[in-house]
């Protein structure tokens, strides 16, 4: 039995001593494969480790100039922006300013304003009944007014615009809005129709539009085949009125 046990253990103990010695062979063998990869590796990296943190060191100086560089150039860039909204603004102020002045004088937005005139009542001119009007606004040189009619100094296109509130019951009313030029002819800017009801008989008539007038055009408004018309005479509720676009 003892016999049996000794040998047993011979034979783990050889059997080990094989398995080392392979072992150390492998790490050996592993040992001679790494060393010859450190010596390929030698021609490509022929800097000593300090020289490799040399190296570092000089690709790390670089890339901070390189970003200092770039910060330079962005702030530069930033300033130059600053610098054309600056004279963009500027320009376009001078313009404006030169626009709106003309030998020093600043050019006004001409407009016109009639208000009815409560002083007086519309009175029949032919087959037209013509109200007579007051200034309530003017200014500017373009647009003057005599009368009951107004009157363009300057052409140019206009925005020409009027309201009546009619009371006369049960009947259609309106008004036109015409102009008449050097050669005498009238013609039909706007016109208004409004269906007027019997009982609580006040309805309010307004036209307006866009038109071209020569220098000298006469304008008027006036309520056409209704010589009994009945209009208000308040300021707010009847008027007449010309602005020129510049």
């Amino acid at each position: 039995m003892l016999y049996h046990a000794l040998l047993l253990v011979s034979t783990l103990t050889v059997s080990f001593s094989f398995f080392l010695v392979y072992k150390v062979a492998v790490l050996e063998d592993d040992i001679n494969k790494l060393r010859g990869d450190i010596s390929n590796l030698k021609p490509h990296s022929k800097e000593s480790p300090d020289g490799m943190i040399t190296g570092m060191s000089r690709t790390w100086e670089r890339s901070k100039q390189v970003a200092s560089l770039n910060s330079q150039q962005q702030r530069q860039t930033e300033k130059d922006s600053q610098t054309l909204c600056s004279s963009t603004v500027s320009s376009l102020r001078m313009k404006r300013e030169q626009a709106g002045c003309s030998g020093g004088t600043v050019v006004q937005q001409s407009f016109l304003q009639l208000s009815a005139n409560t002083k007086e009542q519309p009175f029949v001119r032919g087959n037209v009944t013509v109200i007579p009007w007051i200034v309530a606004l003017h200014q500017g040189e373009a647009i003057s007014s005599t009368g009951d009619r107004i009157i363009i100094q300057q052409e140019g296109f206009f925005i020409v615009f009027g309201q009546v509130l009619f009371q006369s019951p049960g009947t259609i009313m309106g008004h036109i809005v015409r102009s008449r030029g050097t050669n005498q002819r009238s013609t039909e800017l706007l016109r208004c129709l409004q269906e007027m009801p019997q009982t609580n008989c006040a309805n309010t008539c307004h036209t307006g539009g866009m038109v071209k007038l020569e220098r000298e055009d006469e304008l008027e408004l006036v309520i056409p085949d209704r010589p009994q018309a009945q209009v208000s005479m308040d300021a707010d509720s009847t008027f007449f009125g010309i602005i020129r676009l510049n």
